[in-house]
């Protein structure tokens, strides 16, 4: 069975929220004991509020009408941890749900996330990725991503957390 790929509208913030709560309860695996992942209603609002932003893209994919992943990116500059530096596009989320894992899809979304970001002129990426979560620094470093320095704590997030870095040609 295959996915089906579409734009993210607001309307779908609250399970475009559920899938990044349940990816983020998986962090449990590695976190430190008593770590609690960002309540689910705190992701929605976050949610909501950056679809609404004119800087967001976000794709989404659906097996039989079932949220499969999501990729999403906005400027670093309108960010929750926001950067000046011109041209930084913010990788700000890529979940795949468990079933979906190996599948493909996550490289899928990535590229079409890393295609939005050059279409819109955007010429380097960047993204904060759990510091023990290997499998997905391991996805990121295959599709040409670089630790930028040390793990550092993200304010908020309660694990540490890579910088990683991904320049991207600006010829669509």
């Amino acid at each position: 069975m295959e996915w089906s790929l579409r734009p993210a509208t607001l309307a779908d913030a609250e399970q475009l929220a559920a899938s990044v709560s349940e990816g983020f309860a998986a962090y449990r695996d590695f976190a430190p004991a008593g770590w609690k992942p960002p309540p689910a209603a705190a992701e929605a609002t976050r949610m909501r509020q950056g679809l609404a932003g004119a800087d967001a893209w976000c794709e989404l994919a659906e097996v039989d009408g079932a949220l499969a992943g999501h990729v999403a990116i906005r400027a670093a500059a309108t960010a929750t941890f926001s950067s000046p530096e011109p041209g930084l596009a913010h990788f700000w989320q890529l979940f795949v749900a468990p079933a979906w894992h190996g599948s493909g899809l996550a490289t899928t979304l990535h590229a079409d996330a890393v295609r939005a970001a050059t279409e819109r002129g955007y010429t380097a990426m960047r993204l904060f990725a759990a510091a023990e979560q290997r499998r997905a620094r391991r996805f990121y470093e295959r599709e040409g991503w670089t630790a930028d320095g040390p793990p550092f704590d993200l304010p908020g997030f309660g694990l540490p957390v890579v910088e990683y870095r991904l320049p991207i040609s600006i010829s669509v």
